[in-house]
């Protein structure tokens, strides 16, 4: 075979993968284009609440199309389409698990870790499922603000298991990333109460204290200020306990209960104080 024949055949046969790679992009870029026309569909008739419809396309999408990029989108949007529209916690759970065991690296994977863990913390009440969730979730590339909702979440949760180590690193993890708003805020309240539970009153009022010398947070100012009020009864300090409630906002206390909190700190320091009252 003489060299010139050689190089025709090859000017023949060495755009062939070349063609095959482009006509492989361009029915990838149709189907894709298919598909998306079927995601605008559901989106449709999601719109004119016609659930079971657009749940119906976005599962032939799902099925007929699992490599698309809008196959994960499909699941999702099933999963919220129950959950949200349907209150059927259990078949959201099933689309959810699919989406992030079919799709682990799924751009929706973070989002949908806080729907699993979303719905075994309020509709099942299975806390430690919701914190492995929480804790699932963590273990992704996720953006601050999340990961510090996630601590709080997880530290919640963990208190309300009697889990007060656990719960306390959490709130710590709040406490110490220098972000002072009202999530800290609430951290630093529950992590007062954790100490008065295991008895550290002492150290609990430096937390308390700390929360009123925060940013304004309302809730966390109420906790703080009950808290504080616990913690110097414990401490046999009445009179700060009293100083501190005079301090209450009728907005945190109505008038009422404010004037029988006082009463109530007021006749106790007369049994246990009575010098203050007798001038002894």
């Amino acid at each position: 075979m003489t060299r010139g024949s050689m190089n025709s055949r090859l000017r023949w046969i060495l755009p062939i993968p070349l063609l095959l790679f482009a006509g492989a992009i361009w029915l990838y870029v149709e189907t894709e284009n298919e598909v998306r026309v079927q995601i605008l569909r559901a989106q449709k008739q999601w719109r004119e609440t016609d659930y079971m419809e657009a749940i119906e396309i976005y599962e032939s999408v799902y099925q007929d199309y699992p490599k698309s990029r809008y196959a994960e989108e499909a699941l999702f949007e099933v999963g919220t389409i129950y959950y949200i529209n349907f209150y059927n916690a259990d078949r959201a759970l099933h689309y959810f698990r699919e989406l992030v065991t079919q799709y682990p690296d799924s751009s929706l994977a973070a989002q949908t870790y806080m729907r699993l863990a979303e719905i075994h913390e309020v509709e099942l009440t299975d806390l430690p499922q919701a914190i492995d969730y929480w804790s699932q979730t963590l273990a992704l590339d996720v953006a601050l603000e999340l990961r510090r909702q996630i601590y709080f979440e997880m530290g919640d949760a963990y208190f309300k298991l009697n889990q007060f180590e656990e719960a306390f690193q959490k709130f710590q993890l709040l406490m110490d990333d220098g972000i002072n708003d009202s999530l800290a805020e609430r951290a630093r309240a529950q992590a007062g109460i954790i100490l008065q539970i295991q008895n550290q009153f002492e150290e609990s009022v430096d937390y308390f204290n700390q929360v009123l010398e925060g940013p304004e947070c309302d809730d966390c100012r109420r906790m703080a200020r009950l808290g504080l009020i616990e913690s110097y009864e414990f401490l046999g300090d009445l009179a700060k306990a009293i100083e501190v409630a005079k301090t209450i906002p009728t907005s945190e206390y109505s008038a009422q209960e404010k004037g029988d909190l006082l009463k109530r700190l007021d006749n106790k320091a007369r049994v246990y104080e009575p010098q203050r009252f007798t001038g002894g």
